[in-house]
């Protein structure tokens, strides 16, 4: 199901006069669903001692076990979700021009949306079918 949504979106052609300018933004909840969990992440990394974890049930025990254990883990997992981030988004350049996306503009606004929300853009990117190229 989830497949033939994803199909259905990347039918979604570029703009008619510009082959090389297809851009599809994220939708709202990945967006938000990204953000608050990267933040809450930044939060267990940068400043644990402030989290409130008895409000925030099974996931504040589970994170209090995570800082307090696993401290490494949480800091090395942390610029690894980053790095990841980052490969995906110099991955969506290489994919913009496979497809025959070339407007520069477009091209920085999936880098930083890849960047900034992962395979949540990415995705979107890789779905995306080109129109055939005109014979002749």
């Amino acid at each position: 199901m989830l497949r033939a949504a994803l199909e259905a979106r990347a039918r979604m052609a570029a703009p008619p006069g510009n082959p090389g300018g297809y851009f599809r933004g994220t939708s709202r909840f990945w967006m938000g669903a990204i953000a608050v969990s990267i933040g809450y992440f930044a939060w267990a990394v940068f400043l644990p001692s402030t989290i409130p974890y008895e409000n925030l049930g099974q996931l504040g025990h589970f994170t209090k076990y995570l800082v307090d254990s696993h401290p490494k883990l949480l800091y090395n997992g942390f610029w690894l979700a980053w790095g990841i981030h980052i490969a995906e988004a110099l991955y969506s350049i290489k994919l913009c021009k496979t497809k025959g996306i070339t407007d520069s503009s477009v091209q920085r606004r999936w880098f930083i949306q890849t960047f900034l929300f992962g395979i949540a853009s990415l995705s979107h990117l890789l779905a995306y079918k080109p129109p055939p190229k005109k014979q002749g």
